[in-house]
């Protein structure tokens, strides 16, 4: 028999609330066959892989509802124009520095009259607090339907590179070994050699190699803004 896991109202966040007063909305990012949805004030776990409308009924069907989350995203991670048949879009999102995502999510929420979300994406805790709802509410039903009406003041800050810098370090080297093992079984040599001697770099930092790494990244960033453009703006 296929057991779905649930939440547990005595878990983490239950306990975090309590601890802390604070109000812990129950959701999950969900991965469709078209992108990420995200699903709040849910109580259980919705499958990945369905399509958009379905996931969509299945987590009104649980009582929640649902956020087209960084749906223009160059990663194309997103649902892109499907985000208009969720509950909301999330037109800022922190991580989305080359910042022409952003706009087309906020321009394509205007278009369509959806409510607006903003979001920090935070993958590491430094990068919390960037993308910030305000909301008048008391509960998480209070919370939801606010969003649902559009009753969010969104405040957001894009998170400063040299963060995300040190966010790709730290899964640079959490995941070390396992990179390593995949070099090894997939490239040949000379790419072999130059993947191993460029990863190995993780280990004199921090460092003065830090400048090297701050450099990457801001390489990344031209990257990023660069293909925003063509995406984004230009539409190619």
């Amino acid at each position: 028999m296929n057991m779905q896991p649930v939440y547990k109202s005595n878990g983490i966040a239950k306990n975090i609330e309590k601890k802390y007063g604070i109000i812990a909305i129950p959701g999950e990012e969900i991965t469709t066959n078209s992108g990420h949805l995200v699903a709040l004030g849910i109580n259980e776990f919705v499958k990945p892989g369905m399509g958009v409308e379905e996931t969509i009924d299945k987590v009104h069907d649980l009582g929640g509802i649902t956020v087209g989350v960084h749906p223009f995203d160059i990663r194309n991670e997103g649902i892109s124009e499907l985000s208009r048949k969720a509950d909301a879009i999330e037109s800022f999102n922190a991580i989305n520095i080359e910042r022409f995502s952003n706009k087309k999510a906020k321009d394509f929420a205007e278009m369509h009259k959806k409510p607006q979300v903003a979001g920090s994406d935070a993958h590491w805790t430094e990068m919390m607090g960037y993308g910030i709802n305000e909301i008048e509410a008391n509960n998480v039903d209070d919370i939801l339907t606010a969003i649902k009406k559009g009753k969010v003041h969104i405040r957001g800050s894009y998170i400063p590179s040299s963060v995300v810098v040190k966010w790709s370090i730290l899964r640079l080297e959490y995941s070390y070994d396992q990179i390593m093992n995949y070099i090894d079984s997939n490239y040949r040599m000379p790419k072999r050699v130059i993947s191993r001697n460029l990863l190995g770099l993780v280990n004199k930092s921090p460092g003065k190699i830090d400048y090297l790494f701050r450099l990457f990244g801001y390489c990344g960033l031209g990257y990023a803004f660069t293909y925003s453009v063509f995406k984004n703006v230009l539409d190619l």
